[in-house]
């Protein structure tokens, strides 16, 4: 998608390990991607408990002078930091976090005010609003000491739960949700911070699964397809929702754009699916076509007096559908599940030189469907990378410039992970999907190579190959210039 001719902006939201324990990442992506920002790279991390991440990552925090935020509120974000960043944490959870950089000719402003800030108040029309907490007890409060007396009031008519004592509750609540850059200094402090850390920290984030059994973890790739990435769209937030209720383990992302090579490399498995899988689209086109021969042949009869031996020759009644056919099919070109106009031109060769009549036999149709099976699949699967690149396979060159070529890869870890993920892959597409290239979602075969598959995309996966630079560090060094 081109970009706009204003100055752009960088800005980033770091989904904390809370929020990505609790499968919120989906609804907090959605509530981003209303902002007008593009969202350019997304990386996992887990900080190691002897790194320098988290102490440089307080560091860009601390303001002294407070020139953008109280130092009340440095003491909570840090004091949140330390706590929860680190590995174990307070909250004895996987210490993960999902980092997502946005940018947009008013990044900043816009994921600020996507985020929100941290209330009291019972909000909903921002992230932590949503999904963030923030409850202090004011002790001298008339009306915390009114709530307290109604409900010993109330449990009094239980005696049975006299006995019970509960543990005391803490006096404060601090939840951001996502955490944020609140001035550009901030953000490219942090930014740089991520890329520094990009590999050390980063990435395919398993190990960070304390007490899980690796040995039993299976990981599936899922890739959201472009046409969710469309401006100011919540779908692919949506699309994450549906598959955190597998239950697996969130542990590696991806921003990606494929290139025409790469998305052959990719889906080089498809060519001979699609030989077989399509080749009854070639059979049922040609029972089309004979169809709507045959039916014209009648009307030319009916309505126009013709000489009904001649006007039901196959050399008179096929070339009448195949001008009409052949400008559909280019005005629909790149519409899935249609032949294109190569195949479609050799179908109505093959129709007009072999035929004697308008009725041929099951056995004529399942012929020219063998026959054309190798062309239909090339024209299928250079649509399938025209699609997935926004490139034409022959030139390379980009088709539209305002088309979205974006993906989305996420990894997904636990027990059986490519069986269950398929199978979520198929009731997604039956909610979202429109057709057979354009159904929202791609996931690992069980039956394929999905390490290789992960490989060929440069993702952070269980073999440790990933292609360098990931997609955070290119945006950083393209924004703000590589490190000396």
């Amino acid at each position: 998608m081109a970009e706009s001719g204003r100055k752009q902006q960088l800005a980033y939201a770091l989904i904390t390990p809370y929020s990505l324990h609790k499968s919120r990442t989906g609804g907090i992506l959605a509530r981003l991607l209303w902002a007008n920002v593009r969202l350019v790279a997304a990386r996992m991390y887990a900080p190691r408990p002897e790194g320098e991440f988290i102490r440089r990552y307080c560091d860009v925090i601390y303001d002294p002078q407070e020139r953008h935020v109280s130092l009340h509120y440095q003491k909570l974000l840090i004091q949140y930091v330390l706590e929860n960043f680190t590995r174990p944490n307070a909250r004895s959870i996987s210490n993960r976090m999902l980092v997502l950089v946005f940018r947009g000719p008013e990044a900043q402003r816009d994921i600020m005010n996507a985020v929100g800030h941290i209330s009291q108040d019972v909000r909903g029309d921002d992230v932590r609003g949503t999904f963030g907490d923030f409850l202090a007890e004011d002790r001298t409060s008339p009306r915390l000491r009114q709530a307290r007396e109604r409900v010993e009031e109330g449990l009094s008519l239980y005696p049975a739960l006299q006995r019970i004592e509960l543990p005391e509750g803490r006096d404060r609540i601090f939840e951001p949700a996502v955490l944020t850059a609140v001035s550009s200094r901030m953000t490219e402090g942090h930014l740089r911070l991520f890329r520094r850390h990009a590999y050390e920290d980063g990435g395919f984030v398993l190990g960070a699964l304390e007490g899980i059994d690796t040995s039993r973890i299976e990981t599936s790739m899922v890739i959201l397809k472009p046409e969710s990435f469309r401006r100011r769209n919540p779908l692919p937030g949506n699309l994450i929702d549906f598959f955190a209720r597998t239950g697996m383990f969130f542990t590696g992302a991806k921003v990606m754009h494929l290139g025409v090579e790469q998305a052959r490399e990719f889906y080089a498995r498809k060519l001979p699916q699609f030989r077989e899988q399509l080749k009854g689209m070639v059979a049922e086109k040609a029972r089309e076509i004979l169809n709507k021969a045959r039916r014209l042949a009648e009307l030319a009869v009916e309505n126009l007096g013709a000489d009904s031996r001649q006007a039901t020759t196959p050399a008179q009644a096929i070339p009448a559908v195949r001008e009409a056919e052949l400008l559909f099919a280019e005005s629909q070109r790149g519409e899935p599940g249609r032949l294109k106009a190569p195949v479609l031109e050799e179908l109505f060769r093959i129709l007009g030189e072999r035929l004697e009549d308008l009725e041929p036999d099951d056995a004529f149709y399942s012929d020219v469907a063998e026959e054309l099976k190798d062309l239909n699949a090339r024209a299928e699967f250079d649509e399938l990378i025209r699609y997935m690149s926004g490139e034409d396979p022959e030139t390379g060159r980009p088709l539209d410039q305002d088309g979205e070529t974006m993906c989305m890869a996420l990894l997904y870890s636990g027990e059986d992970a490519l069986r269950v993920i398929r199978r979520r892959l198929g009731e997604l597409r039956e909610v979202y999907g429109w057709n057979i290239l354009q159904n929202r979602a791609h996931a690992s075969d069980p039956e394929e190579d999905p390490v290789r598959e992960m490989e060929v995309l440069g993702m952070p996966c269980p073999t440790g190959r990933e292609a360098r630079p990931c997609d955070l560090e290119r945006v950083v060094d393209e924004f703000y210039g590589r490190p000396e």
